[in-house]
């Protein structure tokens, strides 16, 4: 050990110091392995305190654990946290663990020698890279040891021994709570006050959010409160601020505690289950469709999101939710957190893992200029090594999706064959897309995937392809799949995301046999993908926990003699007709409508047509004509198109999902049966106008 007795008297003293200026600092331990872990677990002696977090898979580490998910290491508290990097550079739980470190404590991060980290074998590595393309080097962890070298932080080497430590404040740390106290205020304010004026709080990590929730729920003593997150555990210190205040004991597995009462989003909206004020943390995880339905049932609701999130980046729900909330709900208040209460402001600590994840990451909005846009790719070796347009891509991609997390920088980095395209103006990029190629693999692996016997990494729409075909030759062809694409928000419905797709399209059509997305299913995207002429090929039938949309595969030929996609177009498209009878028949109308908008048309079946037409002369009964109407529309869906909203509506429900008149009065609130018989009648009146005009020559 380099002068153990000098680094021992530098440390206490760096505590001290960080005691007093109540601020946290990362410690970086370097060298071999086992000199690490020696290091490591003196340290844990000379600290001697049991608040000490090691997240390691390691047993060298004295009382190591590996979380499986980031959810169970939020919501605590640590004076001190070691990261095992020998374990794995996984962002994720490195940016969760940086988050429990309480003021005073030290983030000790062990690693090889900085100037190793650019060969060496992370295993954390093969995780964001696909099957059979896997590489030994890491431009994440070339870019993080070139940030750690500029960065002024503790760093003990078994190489060069104790490195000179930064200066730590001298002044007194203070923590003002003065934003806290008034965003518990205007909590009250909304559970108590007039209904439809809900609140939304953002707030980076280690500002009182969550512990806002909790001081004021405990103060609406005979309220009935409920609250949502995706996570309980991330409520740890809201329940645990509330036992305080009310001077309960309280146990960390307890989802109740007096009038507070936690429920999980999807429970919450399936069962609707009454409260007086409802409170939702991390709004920013959940999508914003969802949140605009609590916000129809419940009358009185807060919304509460860290704006530099480790589950769900919020900057991209601040946006959205926030613009929507003004839309549409005059009186609504917002409350931004800006002072730490964890630790003093100007935190060591949090400035180098904003800085090493790129957590502060943002987009500038620009005036735009079509004349100057310019498509183009960007290499991964080259954006490592260029910080500023590693934030733009970053920034873009936090700010266009709800579930972006810290390990996208490492899978944009690090993902094999994965191609980034940017459409810039200038030096701004103003729309980005991420594209992985898969496929390509051996015969026999490919048979082993069709017969079900394989899943390997990396490999989602090539696999899908291949066994919606039932032919393994698929999977030995390229594919291109959309990963993510992103306009910058003042951009939208200015083409720019159809033109980049063209552009990617047109680079990737001499090596590729197919192009591309699987996304959450909504109309509006939908659209999007027809529009730039992809169909559709698989509906999941499975919903996301999250969304509540299911996955849908759209896919468009790359080469004129393909005739692959418009086989199992047509074979989705015979399946999801009886589907919708039964398994999608709570499916979204809208989407159900967009869906028939790239149906195929069939010819007309004159049979068909002349007993529908001559059922349409007679008084009519639902049961009598539904199979004739059902096998009219699916011969003939573009006859649905040109209808009015409640025509759609209701033939969707009752003919195409099999909805009974009952369930049907009941959503449409029409009163009696004789009332819905009429509409019907109308609705197909109305759609029969159009059928007859789709016929024509």
């Amino acid at each position: 050990m380099h002068d153990y007795k000098l680094f021992n008297s530098l440390l206490q003293n760096t505590l001290t110091q960080l005691a007093y200026a109540k601020h946290r600092q990362l410690l970086l331990i370097t060298g071999e392995q086992n000199w690490c872990y020696q290091q490591a677990n003196e340290l844990l002696n000379q600290l001697n305190n049991p608040h000490v977090k090691v997240l390691s898979n390691s047993p060298d580490l004295t009382n190591s654990v590996w979380p499986e998910h980031t959810h169970q290491i939020l919501g605590q508290e640590f004076q001190h946290v070691i990261y095992d990097g020998f374990s794995g550079l996984v962002p994720d739980k490195f940016a969760a663990l940086s988050g429990t470190v309480q003021a005073g404590g030290l983030f000790i991060l062990l690693l090889p020698e900085l100037n190793e980290l650019h060969h060496w074998c992370d295993p954390a590595l093969t995780a964001f890279q696909s099957f059979e393309t896997q590489q030994q080097y890491s431009y994440f962890n070339q870019r993080f040891a070139r940030l750690l070298c500029n960065d002024l932080l503790l760093h003990l080497s078994q190489q060069t021994g104790w490195q000179q430590s930064p200066n730590t404040s001298q002044l007194a740390g203070k923590i003002d709570l003065t934003e806290q106290q008034y965003c518990i205020d205007q909590i009250v304010k909304t559970a108590t006050g007039r209904a439809n004026r809900p609140l939304l709080i953002s707030a980076d990590r280690g500002r009182g959010k969550s512990a806002s929730l909790g001081l004021a729920a405990a103060k609406l003593i005979g309220k009935k409160i409920l609250i949502c997150s995706q996570q309980f555990n991330a409520l740890h210190s809201c329940f645990k601020h509330f036992a305080i205040e009310r001077e309960l004991t309280y146990q960390a597995q307890n989802k109740q505690l007096a009038n507070l009462h936690y429920v999980a989003p999807d429970q919450l909206l399936n069962e609707l289950p009454e409260c007086d004020v409802l409170l939702v943390d991390e709004a920013a995880a959940i999508p914003v469709p969802l949140l605009i339905k609590m916000l129809a049932h419940y009358p009185r609701i807060v919304f509460a999101s860290t704006i530099i999130g480790y589950e769900g980046n919020g900057r991209g729900y601040t946006l959205k939710f926030k613009h929507y909330l003004e839309h549409h709900y005059k009186n609504m208040s917002s409350v931004t957190l800006e002072q730490p209460i964890r630790f003093a402001a100007n935190d060591p600590l949090e400035q180098h893992i904003c800085n090493l994840l790129a957590l502060d990451a943002d987009h500038q909005s620009i005036v735009l200029n079509t004349n100057l846009l310019h498509f183009s790719e960007l290499n991964a070796q080259n954006l490592a090594k260029n910080e500023v347009l590693l934030r733009q891509v970053i920034g873009l991609l936090a700010l266009a999706h709800y579930q972006t997390s810290v390990n996208d920088l490492r899978h944009l980095l690090d993902a094999t064959r994965q191609r980034i395209f940017v459409c810039q103006q200038q030096n701004c990029i103003i729309a980005v897309c991420l594209i992985a190629i898969e496929g390509g693999l051996p015969v026999d692996i490919s048979a082993q995937i069709v017969s079900g016997k394989r899943r390997p990494q990396g490999h989602l729409m090539a696999q899908t392809l291949a066994q919606l075909s039932i032919d393994a030759d698929v999977l030995t062809k390229l594919s291109a799949r959309v990963v993510r694409i992103a306009v910058a928000p003042s951009e939208h419905s200015k083409g720019i995301g159809s033109q980049l797709i063209s552009h990617c399209e047109q680079q990737l059509a001499s090596t590729c046999h197919w192009f591309g997305a699987s996304f959450g299913a909504n109309a509006t995207l939908l659209k999007f993908w027809q529009n730039a002429g992809f169909d559709l090929l698989k509906l999941g039938f499975a919903q996301d926990k999250a969304t509540a949309e299911h996955a849908a595969l759209m896919v468009k030929p790359l080469t004129d003699d393909d005739l692959l996609i418009n086989d199992l177009a047509a074979h989705f498209q015979s399946d999801f007709a009886l589907q919708l009878l039964d398994h999608f028949s709570q499916l979204d109308q809208q989407l159900v409508e967009q869906i028939l908008n790239g149906c195929a048309q069939e010819s007309v079946d004159n049979k068909l047509d002349q007993r529908l037409t001559a059922l349409l002369t007679t008084d009519y009964q639902l049961f009598a004509i539904k199979p004739l109407l059902w096998r009219a529309l699916w011969r003939t869906p573009n006859s649905f198109f040109n209808c009015d909203e409640n025509t759609k509506h209701l033939i969707i429900r009752l003919i195409l999902q099999n909805w009974s008149p009952k369930k049907v009065q009941i959503v449409f609130q029409i009163s009696g049966k004789k009332s819905l018989d009429k509409l019907f009648k109308q609705a197909v009146n109305n759609w029969y106008e159009q059928y007859l005009l789709k016929k024509l020559p």
